[in-house]
């Protein structure tokens, strides 16, 4: 939650940053005031920049995108939707704005309203990582494995050195029963120097699944050794008894 909403403070400076060229003095200091307000996290007083600015220009639709970026910052979701609701309105190839529509939407829990969302930024932006990222949690909440997989896939296409992709279609593959090829991508992700500790127990628990238990055992041990306190419950129930 915490990283989302961090993304949508940079996407909303850099929105604004964008404009300043094209606008007119009055309603780009109004940005540049409310750009000040955001880096310190003063949700308020930026807002009330945003409106200021929009009464000038009621037409740019990176204002509405602006306002509505605040409110979902804000938790204030009807009022976030109704502000990008408005910025598609006023230019429907705004490609942000339906991203940020369907990460809305899925905090009401409407994940097939926001995967419609994430489908429409893709088309328009085929290597959107981030939307397709998103598309791919919503696939997966709905029981839609397979499809998740083929997302994180797709992912890997344009970014074959993210690690993160091969740790979470590891996870995809593991939630699949298909232990071998969850246990490739998190060697992947390892071989790439993945920053998460956890992923040494779910190779663990996977290749354990495949009945490779001593190397399941040195994997459980590994993360152990870099701190990481799930893989007791592993060690101590699994490999006490070949005196790991």
């Amino acid at each position: 939650m915490i990283k989302i909403k961090q993304l949508a403070i940079i996407g909303l400076l850099a929105t604004f940053t964008a404009c300043n060229s094209n606008s007119k003095q009055l309603f780009y200091d109004h940005l540049n005031k409310a750009n000040e307000y955001l880096i310190t996290c003063d949700f308020e007083n930026g807002l009330k920049e945003l409106e200021i600015a929009k009464q000038i220009e009621p037409k740019n639709a990176s204002v509405y995108y602006g306002i509505g970026q605040i409110y979902f910052l804000l938790n204030d979701y009807t009022n976030a939707i109704t502000n990008y609701n408005k910025a598609i309105e006023l230019n429907p190839t705004y490609t942000f704005v339906y991203y940020s529509r369907g990460l809305t939407k899925s905090f009401y829990g409407d994940n097939i309203g926001g995967q419609k969302d994430m489908n429409k930024a893709i088309k328009m932006k085929p290597d959107f990582i981030i939307a397709i990222f998103q598309r791919a949690t919503f696939k997966s909440n709905q029981g839609d494995i397979h499809g998740a997989i083929d997302d994180m896939s797709l992912i890997l296409k344009y970014k074959s050195d993210f690690a993160n992709g091969y740790y979470f279609r590891g996870l995809m593959y593991g939630s699949n029963k298909e232990y071998e090829k969850a246990v490739a991508n998190f060697t992947k992700a390892i071989e790439l120097k993945i920053d998460r500790t956890n992923v040494y127990v779910y190779r663990g628990i996977y290749e354990y699944s495949l009945g490779q238990k001593e190397i399941a055992c040195n994997d459980f041990n590994k993360a152990r050794e870099l701190g990481d306190t799930t893989s007791i419950q592993y060690i101590t129930k699994y490999c006490l008894k070949q005196g790991k």
